[in-house]
C-alpha cells in the first residue's frame, strides 16, 4: 500500500471515532503533523500526516493483542500492507521503548527498526503537543498532564516516564529548529 493521507485518516477514524478523547488527539496530532511538515524532507511529507493519523491507532479496543498501542498499532499497519516505515514509526513513535523495556514487551518492539531524524521527532513534536482532549499544549504542560494520569502506576513505569522527558524535550527542540530554519518569521509548538 502506498501513502495516503485520506485512508490513514479513514483508517484512524474507523478504529478511534468510538474513543472521543483519542480521536480528538490524534485529530489534532494530524493537524500539527501538518503545520510541522516543513521541518521534514518534502518525500517524507506525507509519511510524517500519515503516521500523525495512526500513531495511537493502537488504541483501539479490537487491535488489542498485547495492549501496548504502539505495537498493536504498528502489527496491525504491518497485516494491512502499509509500508513499513511508517509502521515502525508507530510503533516507536514518542519514545515508546522505555515503556515496552518496563512491561517486558522490548523484544517484540525490537521488530521494527527504530528511525532517527527529522521525521520521529516530528511525529513526537505533533503527539507531545496535542493533549489528550485535542487542545494545544505546551510539552511540559503534556508530559505533567500524562504524568498525573498514570500516578498510580508501578515504580518502574514512572522513571520510565521521568526518562522520556529529555529525549522528547531534544526531539521537539530539535523540529522547532528545523522549522525556524526553513520559516524564520514562524513561531512553532
Amino acid at each position: 500500500m502506498l501513502l495516503d493521507v485520506a485512508a490513514a485518516r479513514a483508517l484512524a477514524h474507523l478504529q478511534l471515532a468510538p474513543l472521543p478523547d483519542r480521536w480528538a488527539h490524534t485529530r489534532s496530532a494530524a493537524a500539527c503533523a501538518q503545520e510541522f511538515a516543513d521541518a521534514v524532507d518534502p518525500a517524507d511529507r506525507d509519511l510524517l500526516v500519515c503516521a500523525a493519523w495512526l500513531h495511537d491507532v493502537g488504541y483501539a479496543p479490537r487491535l488489542h493483542r498485547v495492549g501496548f498501542h504502539p505495537l498493536d498499532g504498528a502489527w496491525h499497519l504491518r497485516e494491512l500492507g502499509w509500508p513499513e516505515r511508517l509502521a515502525a514509526l508507530v510503533a516507536h513513535h514518542s519514545q515508546a521503548r522505555a515503556l515496552a523495556v518496563v512491561r517486558g514487551l522490548d523484544v517484540l518492539l525490537a521488530d521494527f527498526d527504530c528511525e532517527r531524524g527529522a521525521v520521529a521527532d516530528a511525529l513526537t513534536c505533533a503527539d507531545m503537543t496535542s493533549g489528550p482532549d485535542g487542545s494545544r499544549l505546551g510539552l511540559r504542560q503534556r508530559l505533567d498532564g500524562i504524568d498525573a494520569r498514570h500516578r498510580g502506576e508501578s515504580a518502574a513505569m514512572q522513571q520510565a516516564r521521568a526518562a522520556r522527558r529529555v529525549p522528547l524535550t531534544e526531539a521537539v527542540r530539535r523540529t522547532e529548529q528545523r522549522l525556524r530554519c526553513v520559516r524564520p518569521d514562524r513561531l512553532t509548538a
